[in-house]
């Protein structure tokens, strides 16, 4: 694949557990390019903050990281992929108002189980961690019960990819697809 050229934000998009997190890394290695985890920040935060700090309010400090170190990543002439649910409208809207002004692309590539009782054994086998992550099937419910529909809306002119991670297809396959649909709306386009 040609290389992706400067100014590119891939957002991964998805619940926990369905597989993002594994297909972000393996197109951050096959690209080259920073990857930016919100759990990795969560994490961070969590630990010295949890006792005093509402989880809504440590969530959109993680965003707030992200967004900061996505602005120095594309500053300096890099592309990146960012790891994160992207549960939210708002959190698109802040990546196509930093892409703007960097004249940089978005792309989102949605990770959206079609077989629940795998994504069920996946979020179940890996467990929580960190104090932000679900351990249970029915954390997780609840979680997509907080969004109250929020997840599901237009990306407005955003190419987006959806793909179904329980499929039998490998890592590989998937990731393949995944730099095609890239390269398809980023690389060409720019």
């Amino acid at each position: 694949m040609e290389k992706v050229k400067v100014g590119v934000i891939i957002a991964m998009k998805g619940h926990p557990g369905t597989g993002k997190s594994t297909l972000a890394k393996s197109i951050a290695s096959s690209l080259k390019i920073p990857l930016i985890d919100k759990d990795d920040i969560k994490d961070c935060i969590t630990t010295p903050l949890i006792q005093t700090t509402p989880p809504s309010l440590l969530n959109e400090l993680s965003y707030s990281a992200i967004f900061q170190i996505a602005s120095t990543q594309l500053r300096v002439g890099l592309s990146l992929i960012i790891d994160s649910p992207l549960s939210r409208r708002s959190h698109l809207d802040r990546l196509r108002s930093l892409a703007g002004e960097y004249g940089a692309r978005v792309v989102i590539i949605e990770c959206r189980p079609g077989d629940k009782g795998l994504w069920r054994r996946r979020v179940e086998e890996r467990g929580g961690g960190g104090g932000h992550k679900p351990a249970t099937w029915e954390e997780l419910e609840k979680i997509v019960e907080g969004y109250g529909g929020c997840d599901e809306y237009d990306v407005g002119g955003v190419p987006k990819l959806v793909m179904d991670t329980t499929e039998d297809v490998d890592l590989e396959k998937l990731c393949s697809h995944a730099l095609e649909f890239i390269e398809d709306h980023a690389v060409k386009s720019l």
